[in-house]
């Protein structure tokens, strides 16, 4: 999840161009859904209305393991008018129907409007972004980026290159091991990106927390000399 952000359109010219061509459009939105990115589907920001659609994680909360696949109309009528009604139709999920997802999933998916978190979400984001990208002048972190309560920074050996550090310094296993210490838990790519997703239900003090346990994080690891030396042998190669 390096949480690369398409530039405003792009999903829409993705819609458009797989019509024309006449090619099923299909959304995954197993991260991106559910007021992830701002609205109750990342496809809504551009008004796209894909084939089909796949769900999960926020679709229970992560309480209760379920997923969904979505289907257009056009896409529907395609499956029950085709064939007869004897003919078996190999579709099915692990967790199909299953009662208990069933029923947690009906009740987040009622808090997730009722409840305020979508609103709180839209809320928070602002605070969240402007968090990550403070984060940029700190000798270790070469971008930030971010849509809704999803976001990353890349960590680099030199900012202006954008030259990353060699993996032999195992950066991700420190950087998580400091975060734990710090108390932020944060997924940490084995290409040097730090991933987060906080809970929609956060707070603007949670977010400052957030964003100061990363900074001291970032400040511990950078604190071992050979991290240290790599980041100044890069400038030195470099000039």
């Amino acid at each position: 999840m390096t949480v690369i952000v398409p530039p405003k359109g792009w999903l829409k010219a993705m819609r458009d161009t797989c019509r024309r061509l006449d090619i099923l459009f299909v959304a995954d939105e197993v991260i991106t859904a559910f007021g992830r990115t701002g609205p109750m589907f990342a496809c809504e920001s551009e008004g796209v209305e894909p084939d089909l659609m796949t769900v999960a994680k926020g679709l229970t909360a992560g309480y209760a393991p379920m997923g969904a696949v979505l289907l257009s109309d056009e896409v529907y009528q395609g499956l029950a008018e085709s064939g007869t009604r004897s003919d078996p139709i190999g579709h099915g999920q692990t967790y199909s129907a299953h009662p208990v997802s069933a029923a947690i999933g009906l009740e987040v998916l009622r808090l997730y409007r009722e409840g305020g978190l979508l609103a709180n979400a839209v809320i928070q984001s602002k605070y969240f972004s402007a968090g990550l990208d403070s984060l940029l002048d700190h000798p270790l972190v070469g971008d930030s980026r971010h849509r809704g309560l999803l976001g990353a920074v890349e960590l680099v050996a030199d900012k202006e290159s954008r030259t990353r550090f060699h993996p032999s310094l195992n950066l991700p296993t420190r950087l998580f091991e400091a975060g734990y210490r710090n108390k932020v838990i944060f997924r940490a790519f084995g290409d040097n990106i730090l991933g987060f997703a906080p809970a929609l239900c956060i707070t603007q003090e949670e977010v400052g927390q957030l964003v100061e346990r990363v900074r001291t994080t970032l400040d511990d690891v950078i604190s071992q000399e050979d991290v240290r030396s790599a980041l100044r042998t890069t400038k030195k190669a470099q000039a």
